[in-house]
């Protein structure tokens, strides 16, 4: 948050009373394609994956303490990312967060001058336009760094994972929530269950809720839930709860190895 705020305030140029709204917008525009917005926005991007990767590893030892399998995996964890299929993922996603960076100013100007516009519509004095736009803009900047600096980073964990996941041919993963009173229910809902890759569940469907999209721990706004890889079947604690095709119901060890076609001597990878 507080690298976008500093990446912000090398954007924004105050509008001028001269300036049109149009003419504000653009100048926005031009400035944030500059080169040292640019790399600015690339590096910080690339320290939120920094800082995820740390919190993601964590994750994958506190995976492998209780697997069977954690010699092979320390052994992958050793591996770097460059040139791996989750290397290509990462940096697909860093050029992705460093545009939502470097065009956050704009987007939430935009935003403002679509409201500033509805409010002349409707026969708002000038004064009473001039004073929207200063109390609003602020507003709507703080709500842009708070959904990215805690979205963003959460699906970069995630991207990790998954990435990590499909590299080494693990299948099944687990969901986690913080486990507090700040859980949305669908989350909540979701809390040990296993969930393949290729399946991803929809939280909010599931929960009776507005169908919203398939995805996985800190996959949507706001989330805080993470994801642990199940390196071996060996390591589920069965009767599980599993998710398979929209729909979560408790299996037994047999049932779960029938549902997703795997031999009772086979692994996850």
């Amino acid at each position: 948050a507080k690298g976008l705020h500093q990446i912000i305030g090398r954007v924004l140029t105050p509008k001028l009373p001269e300036m049109s709204l149009e003419d504000w917008l653009q100048s926005l525009a031009e400035r944030s394609q500059q080169a040292d917005i640019q790399e600015a926005s690339t590096e910080l991007a690339r320290r939120m994956f920094s800082w995820a990767n740390i919190s993601n590893a964590r994750t994958w030892r506190e995976a492998a303490a209780k697997s069977q399998k954690s010699r092979q995996l320390y052994a992958y964890l050793q591996k770097e990312l460059t040139g791996t299929p989750t290397g290509h993922r990462v940096n697909q996603l860093i050029a992705q967060n460093a545009n939502y960076i470097s065009s956050l100013p704009l987007d939430a100007a935009r935003t403002l001058v679509n409201e500033v516009t509805k409010t002349q519509q409707s026969g708002a004095r000038a004064g009473t336009v001039a004073k929207m736009m200063r109390s609003r803009f602020p507003i709507l900047l703080r709500s842009r760094v708070h959904l990215i600096s805690r979205t963003e980073t959460a699906k970069a964990s995630l991207a990790l994972t998954q990435a990590r996941c499909e590299d080494i041919g693990i299948q099944f993963a687990q969901w986690a929530t913080s486990e507090d009173v700040r859980v949305r229910t669908s989350h909540r809902k979701m809390d040990k269950v296993i969930f393949a890759w290729n399946d991803l569940p929809d939280p909010e469907a599931l929960a009776g809720e507005k169908h919203t999209d398939h995805y996985g721990p800190g996959g949507i706004y706001n989330c805080r839930c993470t994801s642990m890889p199940v390196l071996d079947v060996d390591d589920i604690h069965f009767p599980a709860k599993v998710h398979h095709h929209g729909s979560v119901t408790t299996m037994g060890k047999q049932a779960f190895l029938k549902t997703f076609g795997i031999t009772a001597h086979a692994t996850t990878h």
